[in-house]
C-alpha cells in the first residue's frame, strides 16, 4: 500500500492549506495538482492511494475528473471536497464511485479523520485482495505430506517457532518442498493475516532484483518514471520469502544485512531510510558454508539468516512417504483433469518407490500428473507413468519392450532385496519365484546382492 495522497484544487491558497495540514499532522507523501491534466499525469506516474478532489474547477470539473479516474483506476480511493451548499453534488459523486466527501469550510480534525479512514480503506482492500489470492492456493501444512521421522521433526520445528519472528533458513535440493515449508511457517505464525511475498533471487539480474526488493524513487535511473515500492516494504508486517538466497550479489547482501540487523532500508535514489517489521525466510539448494569459504557469501549475513535452520531431505531418503505422496497427487490431478482414476497398480507403485527422483517431490508430482493426463483407465500403471521413456520414434517396439521389462525387473528386485537385506532365498520366496530364476534376473540386470547387505 502506498502512503501517497494527491490534492487537486485550482485555488492556490486552499491547495497550500490542505497540504500543510496533512504534512504537519501525518507522515504521508503529498502531491499537488491545480488542473485535471496535472492530476491525471501525477496519478499516472506515482503510486497514489488517496485522491482529495475539489468539485469546482475551471475546464474539466471534479465530477468529470472523477469519472476519468474511476474509468482508468477503478480501485483508487477518492475524497470529494465541496462547498456546503453543494452536498447533492457530493452525494452524486459517491454514487459514481467516490469514497467520501468533506464540505468547505472544514475543521482540520474533520479533514484528517476523513483521510485516515480513506487510507484504512486502502489497506483493507489491499489485504483483502491478497488474502483472496492466497485462499486459492493450498498453504500451511496441507501440502506437506509425509510420516517420515525427518518430516515429523520439521513439523515440530514449524510449530515451535510459530510465535517468534526469527529468520529461518531452509536448505535442500530443488523440488524438496522448501517453499511449502516457508508458507507453513508463515501461516502458522502471528503474521498469517498479513502478506507472504515470494521472490526468486536467481531469476533476476542484479539491478532489477535490487529494485524489486528495495524499490526506487522517480528519476533514480533511466526508465524510473514513477516511484516503486519494493517487496521489503510490501511485506511490512508479514513475511518475505527469499528463494535461492545463495545467488544474491554482494551489494544486495550488504543491504539485506541492514534490514535484518536494524529493520531499515533505503530505496534506490532515496535519501531517507524507512523502517519495516517483517520476517525473512530464505531458502537455497547451495551449500552456503562452501560459499563462505569461497568468499561469495557474507558470513555475517549467513548467521543472521540462519537463526533457525530447516533442512529438507531428498525424496530418496524418505521413500516410505512416496506412496502417501503418490496417492495425494493422484487424487489432486484426477480431480483437476476430471478423470475417474482411483488407484495405482502395485507394479507402478514399486517403480515409483525405487526411482531415483533427482527432481524430488516436484518430479514425482509431475510424473503423476502426466500419468493421470494420459490414462484412459480407472487405475494407472507404470506405462502411464513412464511412457515417455519408451515412446521415442527412434526406438523399436522390441527394444522398448526389453527396456521396460528390464527397468521393471531392476526396480522390483531391488526393492525386494532391500526388504530382505540381500538374502536371495528369502527374496525369492517373497517374490513367489524360484531362487534360480531370481538369480538369472539379477545377473541379467546387473544386480549384486552384496549391495543390500
Amino acid at each position: 500500500m502506498s502512503n501517497k495522497i494527491i490534492v487537486v484544487d485550482d485555488e492556490e491558497d486552499m491547495l497550500s492549506l490542505v497540504a500543510r495540514i496533512i504534512s504537519t499532522q501525518r507522515d504521508f507523501g503529498i502531491l499537488e495538482a491545480k488542473t485535471s491534466i496535472e492530476a491525471m499525469e501525477l496519478i499516472s506516474t506515482h503510486d497514489v492511494s488517496v485522491i482529495l478532489l475539489d468539485m469546482r474547477m475551471p475546464g474539466t470539473d471534479g465530477m468529470e475528473l472523477l469519472n476519468r479516474i474511476k474509468e482508468r483506476w477503478p480501485d483508487k480511493t477518492v475524497i470529494i471536497m465541496t462547498a456546503y451548499g453543494s452536498i447533492e453534488n457530493a452525494v452524486e459523486a459517491m454514487k459514481k464511485g467516490a469514497y467520501d466527501y468533506i464540505t468547505k469550510p472544514f475543521q482540520y480534525d474533520d479533514l484528517l479523520l476523513v483521510i485516515d479512514r480513506a487510507f484504512e480503506r486502502v489497506r483493507l482492500l489491499d489485504d483483502r485482495r491478497y488474502l483472496q489470492s492466497e485462499l486459492q492456493r493450498c498453504f500451511g501444512f496441507s501440502e506437506l505430506i509425509g510420516n517420515d521421522t525427518k518430516m515429523v521433526k520439521i513439523y515440530e520445528t514449524i510449530r515451535n517457532i510459530s510465535t517468534t519472528s526469527a529468520p529461518v533458513l531452509i536448505t535442500g535440493k530443488s523440488g524438496t518442498g522448501k517453499e511449502l515449508v516457508a508458507r507453513a511457517v508463515h501461516f502458522e505464525s502471528d503474521r498469517k493475516d498479513r502478506r507472504f511475498i515470494v521472490i526468486n533471487c536467481a531469476t533476476l539480474q542484479e539491478t532489477i532484483l535490487e529494485s524489486e526488493l528495495f524499490g526506487h524513487i522517480r528519476g533514480a535511473f533511466t526508465g524510473a518514471i514513477r516511484d516503486k515500492r519494493g517487496l521489503i516494504e510490501e511485506a511490512d508486517g508479514g513475511t518475505l520469502f527469499l528463494d535461492e538466497v545463495g545467488d544474491l550479489a554482494p551489494r544486495i547482501q550488504v543491504k539485506l544485512l541492514r534490514v535484518l540487523q536494524d529493520g531499515e532500508f533505503r530505496s534506490i535514489g532515496d535519501l531517507k531510510d524507512k523502517k519495516v517489521d517483517l520476517r525473512i525466510i530464505s531458502a537455497t539448494n547451495r551449500n552456503l558454508e562452501d560459499e563462505l569459504l569461497k568468499g561469495s557469501f557474507r558470513e555475517d549475513l549467513y548467521y543472521r539468516l540462519k537463526v533457525i535452520s530447516i533442512n529438507m531431505p531428498p525424496l530418496r531418503e524418505r521413500k516410505e512417504d512416496i506412496p502417501l505422496l503418490a496417492n495425494y497427487f493422484m487424487k489432486k490431478y484426477a480431480k483437476k483433469y476430471e478423470k475417474k482414476i482411483v488407484d495405482i497398480t502395485a507394479s507402478a507403485m514399486w517403480c515409483l518407490i525405487n526411482s531415483p527422483w533427482k527432481g524430488n517431490v516436484r518430479e514425482l508430482e509431475n510424473t503423476i500428473a502426466r500419468g493421470i493426463a494420459i490414462s484412459n483407465d480407472s487405475i494407472i500403471d507404470e506405462r502411464d507413468l513412464f511412457s515417455e521413456e519408451y515412446s521415442s520414434p527412434d526406438i523399436s517396439f522390441k527394444t522398448a519392450k526389453k527396456k521396460a521389462l528390464t527397468d521393471f525387473y531392476r526396480t522390483y528386485i531391488t526393492s525386494v532385496l532391500t526388504r530382505n537385506n540381500g538374502n536371495i532365498s528369502r527374496a525369492a520366496e517373497d517374490c513367489g519365484i524360484k531362487r534360480q530364476s531370481l538369480q538369472q534376473i539379477m545377473k541379467r540386470c546387473g544386480i549384486n546382492p552384496d549391495d543390500f547387505r
